[in-house]
């Protein structure tokens, strides 16, 4: 692939009865959270205490979850019922980099595992606003470096993750390269953050019809983020050197913040030469996948990623579409 290949964009419809029942649950409850939290940043929130609002969501039955300890953080490793011992996922979680850990994204994690029956080691990586952003790409790496040491080939693990997870993703990967390890053989993000400069988000349309995301919310990040790095805004993966990365997935909602950040990372896998399918689902919260099991377009695009992830593990380096 080269430049001047074109983008292996589709799109996807949505609207059904379910996603727009949750797209309202979640503007009615979660978006005026943040909103006021993006007000008052500096007060001591319990962000702890969200990571346990996952807790009560139903997922599958007949896994196993054992905490596994890494160098600087905690992880908690998944196994579904059904496992192929040549497949695993190393998963990094969002939650804006502050909250998430052992329960918010268990039920996701979960899918992922019996979908496509692997392993998932979830990485609880240090947070904001104690710790900067450059200390979680560490524990990430960590994790990477934890799967090889059990012995994964770096051909069958696939880095995936969500929003802040789906930004850890690619960071993540640019770390592995620039550390000499071996590249995983695939990576799906899930809304990635791709720029911390946040101008074009806020200029786009998609500012104006997010769900969960006010436009006056997301500068927030930005101060935490470098308050927490001691002034130093973190790197953006749409400004660093993509060279040498897997073939990537990525899936993103038309009318969500983080809808730009998706094109413009899809744009710069390109410039790069690697592989990169893009798929838009219409009129999605932010990180739809999420309702799996409940929203046909969220069970859609989980077996879109177990589709596309079989397929670079297959060795076909492309995929069918599910």
């Amino acid at each position: 692939m080269t430049a001047s290949d074109p983008l292996h964009r589709t799109d996807f419809p949505g609207g059904s009865t379910r996603s727009r029942l949750v797209s309202a649950l979640i503007r009615g409850t979660v978006r005026p959270l943040i909103s006021i939290w993006a007000r008052h940043p500096q007060l001591r929130w319990p962000y702890r205490t969200a990571d346990w609002l996952g807790r009560p969501l139903p997922g599958p039955r007949g896994l196993t979850r054992s905490a596994v300890a890494l160098p600087e953080c905690g992880a908690t490793l998944t196994v579904p019922p059904v496992v192929d011992p040549e497949r695993f996922v190393l998963y990094l979680h969002g939650g804006g980099f502050v909250v998430g850990g052992r329960h918010l994204h268990r039920q996701l994690t979960a899918r992922f595992a019996v979908r496509l029956r692997t392993r998932v080691l979830a990485v609880n990586y240090r947070k904001l606003p104690e710790y900067g952003i450059p200390l979680a790409i560490s524990d990430c790496v960590d994790g990477y470096r934890q799967a090889l040491a059990w012995g994964y080939p770096p051909e069958r693990i696939t880095l995936m993750g969500d929003s802040a997870g789906g930004y850890l993703v690619f960071m993540t990967a640019v770390e592995i390269r620039r550390q000499g390890l071996p590249m995983p053989a695939a990576i799906v993000a899930m809304a990635p953050l791709a720029d911390w400069d946040f101008t074009a988000k806020l200029a786009a349309p998609t500012a104006h019809t997010c769900d969960i995301f006010a436009p006056g919310a997301i500068p927030a990040f930005e101060v935490m983020a470098r308050t927490a790095g001691g002034g130093i805004v973190p790197e953006s993966p749409a400004r660093c050197d993509l060279t040498g990365l897997p073939p990537t997935l990525i899936q993103a909602s038309s009318s969500e913040m983080l809808y730009p950040d998706a094109v413009l990372l899809a744009e710069r896998l390109l410039a790069h030469g690697i592989s990169c399918r893009l798929q838009i689902w219409g009129n999605q919260v932010h990180v739809f996948q999420a309702a799996v099991g409940f929203a046909p377009e969220a069970t859609a695009a989980v077996a879109e990623i177990g589709s596309f992830v079989e397929g670079i593990l297959a060795g076909a380096g492309e995929y069918r579409s599910a």
